[in-house]
């Protein structure tokens, strides 16, 4: 394993123990890195940064799910390399859309990213489980019944319980807490 590798694993588990100071820590040792994985399996290379942000942001998100016996180095590389290929997906689905895309003014980017930000520390709240549930729908895009098969329950339970999980993120968000 090499020094990088080391580094990176010290860092998710500080991460993983709650030390989010290390997170930035990650992001400036390897993001030029995953910048390449992302340059090397994207079609569209326009989409490099795009990949990286959301690489770090399901670091952040599955952290919970990271085994410190494992390189996680290489676990990382393995979410730029799926989240590569999903943008890849979608570029080909939307190749037959000639409208561009229009741009937003940048105080409703703002507003975006501070709605985003709030999201994200309303979901950091939430119990594993909740997170979990939030992430695989929201995120990953799995259906009820996906979800429901991984942990044993109804779809009708597991839309039961995200409702109740979204409830919740709305209460966070309102208040700011």
């Amino acid at each position: 394993m090499s020094i990088c590798a080391k580094e990176v694993n010290e860092y998710l588990c500080a991460i993983k123990q709650g030390d989010k100071a290390k997170f930035k820590q990650l992001f400036e040792l390897i993001s030029r890195r995953i910048l390449g994985v992302a340059r090397y399996y994207l079609v569209d290379k326009s989409y490099c940064e795009d990949v990286v942000s959301e690489v770090f942001q399901k670091v952040y998100l599955y952290i919970d799910s990271y085994d410190e016996s494992k390189d996680g180095y290489n676990w990382i590389c393995r979410i730029a390399e799926n989240t590569a290929y999903d943008f890849n997906f979608k570029s080909s689905q939307n190749s037959d859309n000639t409208d561009p895309v229009p741009a937003l003014p940048e105080s409703e980017l703002l507003e975006d990213a501070e709605k985003r930000v709030d999201l994200f520390r309303a979901i950091d709240k939430l119990d594993p489980e909740s997170r979990e549930l939030i992430n695989l729908h929201y995120f990953l895009g799995d259906s009820y019944s996906e979800i429901g098969k991984k942990f044993h329950i109804s779809k009708v339970a597991v839309k039961k319980k995200i409702d109740k999980i979204l409830s919740k993120l709305k209460i966070y968000i309102e208040n700011k807490l």
